[in-house]
């Protein structure tokens, strides 16, 4: 079979690895070590750290408004049955309002958060086709929508991200997970400087689960304010995905993922918005399915966010 068949299935997949949890998935899958999917994070403390320590609690008021810059850049390549597909990239930049709509008694936070603009940097080289499809994500922004709830904690108790598209559903669904999940949990104890825990958990996104773990560490505690370098890594077990980007008829299997990262997160306990430097890969193997015919598809993607409160 020819394999220029296969590239307009390839051209979404690259938007399906892009958002690392794309469509649908039938049975519940689980890992050892981590909590079912829908179950709280699990947080585990090795150390403390040094005096003076500070229990973190998010204490933020209803009525908070902030307005947040989300930059993005990724880099690509796949292989199609043997056959290298370098894919070059556009940058964007995102803009989001939140706003802080309840605080109960026990502590929980409830925002709603909602996009107002894209652009898009097509850079030389930057596929047309990949380009135009960011370029229409870009004329459906505003119609993404959500509203979370988390602890005092940071613990996100519920999350609900109305995106609406579903071609801009599958390209920016991990940035959006990621972005709708501003918090980062906390431990239970009172933490200093040099105080280091991990968080186990299971991602659900549009339906594909994957494990993620992150090691937190307090660099810096200065009052309300708490700097932390992370260091992550992501899998996901095998799992049959279904994305309504591909042509008709198109199955994708996912054999295997796997994903690492590192940054750095700075955090106002009394703000929602913090500043998150961001930098990860992740790889991909599966099996393209069309027309009775099979091909094996490999990538590689490295993923440079970072968050920060627009600039007044």
């Amino acid at each position: 079979m020819r394999l220029n068949r296969f590239f307009p299935a390839v051209l979404a997949v690259c938007a399906l690895v892009a958002s690392t949890g794309s469509s649908a998935q039938t049975a519940q899958l689980k890992m050892p070590g981590f909590p079912a999917p829908g179950a709280p994070p699990a947080v585990t403390v090795s150390s403390t750290g040094a005096a003076p320590k500070k229990a973190l609690r998010y204490v933020i008021p209803s009525g908070q408004k902030a307005t947040m810059d989300i930059t993005v850049n990724m880099g690509m390549s796949m292989n199609l049955a043997g056959m290298a597909m370098p894919m070059d990239m556009p940058g964007m930049k995102m803009t989001a309002d939140a706003e802080v709509t309840k605080v109960d008694p026990n502590g929980d936070i409830t925002y709603t958060l909602a996009f107002t603009g894209l652009t898009v940097d097509a850079t030389p080289g930057t596929n047309p086709a990949v380009a135009a499809a960011f370029q229409g994500a870009a004329a459906n922004i505003t119609s993404m929508k959500g509203t979370t709830t988390i602890s005092n904690r940071g613990v996100t108790k519920s999350a609900k991200m109305d995106i609406g598209d579903p071609t801009m559903q599958q390209m920016l669904g991990q940035m959006t997970s990621t972005i709708e999940n501003l918090s980062n949990p906390f431990p239970e104890e009172a933490v200093g400087v040099g105080a280091k825990w991990e968080v186990r958990q299971a991602l659900t996104s549009g339906g594909q689960t994957s494990f993620t773990k992150t090691e937190y560490e307090v660099v810096a505690l200065d009052g309300d304010t708490v700097t932390l370098k992370m260091k992550m890594e992501q899998t996901a077990p095998p799992q049959s995905v279904s994305n309504p980007a591909l042509p008709p008829g198109t199955e994708v299997s996912l054999e295997k993922l796997v994903g690492s990262g590192t940054g750095t997160t700075k955090i106002n306990l009394n703000s929602l918005v913090p500043s998150v430097e961001m930098n990860s890969t992740i790889s991909t193997a599966m099996v393209m399915s069309m027309g009775g015919a099979s091909q094996p598809v490999t990538s590689d993607m490295t993923l440079k966010m970072i968050i920060a409160p627009a600039k007044k």
